[in-house]
């Protein structure tokens, strides 16, 4: 016959807070109903588990073992119901995304919509000091940002690399040799995001350490309207690979210099990692 889980309680809250009066209170039942539910665990095993000592009680040895064995399951009771509760929460809640480029987005919010299609997502892109920054300030949850410098208040994971690359228009004349040195690149105007972004730190970067300077630097504020200069015909554009948009009237072009690739990372303040909506975007990486 199968443990009546309703007794087992009953003994577990009266172990645990040492007295009938006190765990009746607890449970929210009269103290002879929490009794009479000891009185049949006791007597369908026929096993002496408390002790009654006036208006407390005492386990036995038996009981103590079987007190240890019942600490452990309402314990993972608990956190089942933490676990659907956050589940349920994260169904009405909001995810505030934020992102360098939504590219790079895509594929957790895929899985998280899927997952969680009741929630609403708003989608914040920037650089990645700027996001890093809305991240420590909780304007946003999470971010994805290429900025691997560590933050006592930041937990970081490492969600992909990728190259660096350039592209042109498919009229420039390096468009034909599908590669481009550094030295070539400083010949035309660079196009590349605005101070903060990480791609532009790594390629000048890259260029300091080759002794090279652009001949001139055009600065926007998005990869598409990196895009949109470079199909205008007014240089060189610099952007990670899986950023980039196949077009017919763009080429993209490898560096044949050896460059750092650039890692992606998904953050969130150390101490939000118990939000419901962290966890959720968490399981979705899993």
């Amino acid at each position: 016959m199968p443990m009546n889980m309703t007794h087992l309680r009953a003994f577990h809250l009266v172990a645990n807070y040492g007295s009938f009066v006190a765990a009746a209170r607890a449970a929210g039942v009269s103290q002879p109903t929490l009794s009479e539910q000891v009185r049949l665990l006791e007597q369908h095993h026929s096993a002496r588990l408390l002790q009654r000592l006036g208006r407390s009680v005492e386990l036995t040895p038996l009981g103590r073992s079987l007190f240890s064995v019942t600490a452990r399951i309402f314990a993972a009771e608990k956190e089942a119901e933490a676990i659907l509760a956050r589940a349920q929460k994260a169904m009405r809640g909001e995810l505030r995304f934020g992102t360098d480029a939504p590219i790079n987005a895509v594929g957790v919010l895929s899985a998280f919509r899927r997952s969680h299609p009741g929630v609403a997502v708003q989608l914040v892109s920037g650089n990645s000091a700027g996001i890093r920054q809305r991240v420590l300030s909780g304007t946003v949850d999470v971010g994805i940002i290429a900025d691997e410098t560590p933050h006592p208040e930041l937990t970081a994971r490492t969600l992909s690399t990728q190259d660096l690359v350039a592209f042109v228009r498919n009229d420039n004349p390096l468009a034909a040799s599908k590669t481009i040195s550094l030295r070539d690149l400083v010949t035309q105007p660079l196009i590349i995001r605005e101070v903060g972004s990480v791609t532009r730190r790594s390629i000048e970067q890259a260029l300091s350490q080759a002794g090279l300077q652009p001949e001139e630097v055009l600065e926007t504020d998005s990869r598409e309207a990196v895009q949109a200069a470079v199909m205008a015909g007014l240089g060189i554009g610099v952007i990670g690979e899986d950023e980039f948009s196949d077009h017919p009237r763009l080429v993209l072009l490898d560096f044949t210099d050896r460059i750092p690739p650039i890692t992606e990372y998904l953050i969130y303040r150390t101490d939000n990692r118990g939000s419901h909506v962290i966890q959720a975007v968490l399981e979705c990486l899993a």
